[in-house]
């Protein structure tokens, strides 16, 4: 499951720190290579133990020994330069008693590294007897995880293919009847997708059954994952032809292939191909379905937005039910022959709705769970019982949406169950889950792509299976903040624990376990007693969400936390003060830490020697005291945020200096003394208050991607647009001076990723602005009608937001300006006529109009008029 990916980080790990710790590991560093040379070899292997670990218990286990074994080995070594690293701070002051200390201590490391090769060599017999091969030789047999995988299908087409019915979905049927019967004469392709149970089969079928007679031939297949292509064009064969099995069966797949495009090419047909799970899938039946122009039509349901937009111009993603759609479902499968709208008795609609409320719009768990209730007696205890029994009773729609998480790549795999750790409901900053993936060791690295890159491009597949949900997005499109589905969630926990890669804690949850996790969540309630009964002594991540006033660290002080690597911490309550932890936990890589409601006691000088800390997030209402100078230590530090949501001004150590491989920096702080930062030629993202660093070094800064400063930038009139002027990788640029004037920007004219620009404060004359700019943002300046000649020519502005920044008491927008502007916010203006002539704005969705009390709206075109929502001050 997830094993591959900690072997494969830990492999690169070990690579990494032999070269850069080489003068550290005299004496053991070619134990460390051959522990490495082993492991790497086991990658191989990995892949065909994840696909057989679900049938068999003995493979399952071998791949947990494979972890173990690995996060043992990864104990050893950062300890043990943990460990070195401090000696050699101070070896001149206690020189004998250093070096008797290091022959101790090489001498135990040695005894570690022998019992690791130990259970290497075991673990290497035990893939002999088990049987498990190295996928990379080619083997084609069907594994047994793989007819299971069929078998959940089968499963699954009958549940979501029980309701004969479409009940909320007719103006999606009309919408994809309208695609199929309408459009160019040559053969189109119309794609469905969206996660499993939405109701992709369902909504197939309906359009299929109502249009069907109106081709002359038609077929409906299924298509399962290890599909064979000649299974697949014997089936369509035998639907549109008549041919019978053992006629179809003597010939050969060319000669199925000839047969049946010879055939179609001659008719108006339609084919229904349900479930594909690849593009190459597509790519291998795309061919013989003839692409004549006799108006043929294919219909293809997929979980993947990935296949559909391959495949098809005219890709439909189905939506979740309405909460009134799931309702009237619900009622349809409970009473099938009662009216939906008043079949269910008084007494039980306070339950029933309670029941429909775990569903999570998800129209197969509605289907699932009015199944069960129909064959119950229609009493309050009766119905009671199974809202108690409800996470049981799930449990078969939960293995039908297992095939999504089960068809996931191997480099996935954590990736989906790490949004378990995240509180319910949460939605998530794609930035930071991304960040947090590549401080946990989760993303590959990959020739010629930045790691960011790479985890955004995880994260783009997990929506594109319709694992993970965009709860909003960018002004360019890409994911602003994403949240898991509750069912989805749940599945994400249930197959976490079963892979021990992480469990949870709830205080509603009297059971222990003697598991030793390596991952736990914590949800407290406000009457929880805070005790942990899970062991803890290997945990490596700690996720605590927190209602109550109890202490993180209560329940765990009997335990120790040496070997904790991650903390994420997100609380609603009112604790006063909350405790980091301890410097046991040396081996802490991220720490975030987030409460709009709680007092950070002080970052002790302590936080240095979190020497591996890759990743600190502190988000507070108050911290006590300064950031000490030892954070200057961390020198694997990647992403370092600090909000404080007091408005008394913080400052940053100059020691971050030091960190050289800081990647992103976000705080509103300024840095003491006389900053430079040219040191840090990693950033990618740099949030601070304006200050002598921009003469310090931020044109060489050339990887930034986001830029934001805060404060007056008058001082640095002459500097700032030169420095801006060097920073080509740019894609968000950020100015917020507010009263203070802007210094005057050179042309954008080589700044060809720059999407998004927000400026506050008061500027001269508008910049030459980037042809690709798709958002921005201006407040506090006082531009005329020339400023909108300019806005208007932009052919990729999207967003345009008017705050106070524009003195004109009319506004024309031209024939053919603004071609893809979307949402328009206009606010504070003291605009009185605004002209949108014919042809300009065409692409125009929203209009929000704020303390615009003297704007005449009624002269403005119908189409304008009926996109306005007006809000006085």
């Amino acid at each position: 499951m997830a094993s591959e990916p900690v072997v494969s980080f830990l492999v690169e790990r070990l690579g990494d720190l032999l070269i850069k710790e080489a003068q550290l590991l005299l004496g053991v560093g070619d134990k460390f290579r051959w522990i490495q040379r082993e492991l790497k070899s086991m990658l191989c292997f990995l892949k065909d133990a994840d696909s057989k670990q679900k049938e068999d218990p003995r493979v399952k286990d071998w791949v947990e020994q494979i972890r173990d074994v690995s996060y043992e080995a990864e104990d050893v070594i950062e300890t043990f330069i943990y460990n070195q690293r401090r000696r050699h701070g101070f070896v001149r002051r206690v020189q004998r008693s250093i070096f008797l200390s290091e022959i101790r201590t090489r001498y135990k490391v040695a005894q570690q590294i022998e019992k690791i090769k130990l259970n290497i060599h075991d673990i290497s017999r035990r893939r002999e007897t088990y049987g498990i091969t190295n996928i990379n030789e080619g083997i084609q047999e069907e594994s047994s995880s793989s007819q299971t995988l069929q078998e959940r299908r089968r499963l699954f087409t009958i549940l979501e293919d029980s309701e004969s019915e479409v009940v909320g979905l007719q103006d999606e049927v009309n919408h994809v009847k309208q695609l199929l019967m309408t459009g160019e004469p040559r053969r189109c392709v119309i794609s469905i997708f969206g996660m499993g149970g939405l109701g992709k089969t369902t909504l197939a079928k309906k359009v299929y059954h109502d249009v069907q007679k109106q081709f002359d031939c038609h077929a409906f297949i299924y298509l399962s994952q290890q599909f064979a292509i000649k299974d697949v064009l014997m089936r369509i064969i035998k639907y549109v032809m008549s041919r019978s099995q053992e006629e179809i069966e003597k010939l050969n797949l060319e000669e199925l292939g000839t047969l049946l495009h010879g055939y179609l090419k001659e008719k108006r047909y339609l084919v229904v191909i349900d479930d594909i799970w690849s593009i190459e899938a597509w790519d291998m039946l795309n061919p013989i379905l003839p692409a004549g122009m006799k108006e043929s039509r294919v219909m293809l349901t997929t979980r993947s937005e990935e296949v559909a937009s391959h495949a098809s111009r005219h890709p439909h993603k189905m939506r979740f039910l309405t909460y009134n759609e799931g309702w009237e479902l619900f009622m349809k499968k409970i009473f099938p022959r009662e009216d939906p709208l008043t079949a269910c008795p008084s007494e039980l609609e306070k339950t029933g709705r309670k029941i429909l409320a775990k569903c999570g719009d998800l129209p197969l768990a509605v289907l699932v769970l009015g199944a069960l209730l129909a064959r119950k007696d229609k009493t309050e205890r009766a119905w009671s019982k199974v809202l108690e029994s409800i996470p049981q009773s799930s449990k078969q729609c939960m293995d039908i949406l297992a095939l999504s998480y089960w068809d996931l790549p191997h480099y996935l795999k954590p990736c989906f169950l790490y949004f378990g750790l995240f509180p319910e409901d949460y939605e998530i900053s794609s930035r930071k889950v991304i960040r947090l993936w590549i401080a946990e060791g989760f993303i590959e690295q990959r020739d010629g792509k930045i790691m960011e890159d790479v985890a955004e491009d995880y994260l783009e597949q997990l929506v594109s299976r319709s694992m993970i949900q965009v709860a909003s997005k960018r002004c360019n499109g890409s994911i602003h903040k994403c949240r898991i589905h509750d069912l989805l969630r749940e599945l994400s926990i249930s197959e976490a624990r079963e892979n021990n890669f992480f469990a949870v804690h709830n205080d509603n949850d009297s059971s222990s376990s003697s598991t030793s996790v390596r991952r736990l969540a914590v949800y407290r309630n406000i009457d929880g007693d805070g005790t942990i009964n899970h062991s803890i002594e290997t945990l490596r991540s700690m996720s605590y969400y927190s209602d109550s006033r109890v202490d993180m660290w209560d329940g765990t002080k009997n335990h120790s936390t040496d070997t904790l690597r991650s903390m994420l911490y997100f609380s609603n309550s009112t604790v006063d003060v909350l405790k980091l932890p301890n410097t046991s936990s040396k081996l802490l890589r991220v720490m975030n830490v987030e409460s709009e409601n709680v007092f950070l006691v002080s970052l002790r000088k302590e936080v240095g020697k979190f020497v591996h800390l890759k990743f600190l997030e502190i988000s507070f209402s108050r911290i006590d005291g300064r950031i000490p100078p030892s954070i200057g230590n961390l020198s694997s530090l990647q992403t370092l945020k600090v909000f404080v949501r007091s408005l008394d001004a913080g400052c940053l150590p100059n020691t971050i200096y030091n960190l050289k491989e800081l990647r992103h920096l976000w705080t509103r702080y300024y840095i003491e003394g006389h900053p430079h930062l040219s040191n840090l030629t990693n950033l990618q993202t740099l949030c601070l208050s304006a200050d002598s660093w921009i003469e310090g070094g931020l044109d060489k800064l050339t990887d930034l991607r986001k830029l934001v400063i805060y404060g007056d930038l008058s001082s640095y009139h002459d500097t700032f647009p030169y420095c801006i002027e060097k920073l080509h990788n740019l894609r968000s640029l950020k100015l917020k001076g507010y009263r203070s004037p802007i210094p005057p920007l050179m042309p954008f004219t080589h700044h060809l990723n720059l999407d998004e620009i927000y400026l506050v404060g008061c500027m001269e004359k508008l910049p030459e602005l980037p042809s690709n700019l798709v958002g921005l943002y201006l407040e506090g300046s006082e531009f005329t009608q020339d400023a909108i000649s300019t806005l208007e020519i932009l052919q990729h502005l999207k967003i345009l937001t008017l705050h106070s920044s524009y003195r004109s008491k009319q506004m024309i927008c031209s024939p053919g300006g603004f071609p893809r502007l979307e949402l328009l916010n206009l606010s504070h203006l003291p605009l009185e006529v605004w002209i949108v002539k014919e042809g300009a704005m065409i692409s125009l969705k929203s209009v929000r109009l704020f303390a615009m009390c003297k704007l005449k709206t009624d002269t403005l075109p119908e189409r304008v008029r009926g996109l306005l929502k007006v809000e006085a001050e």
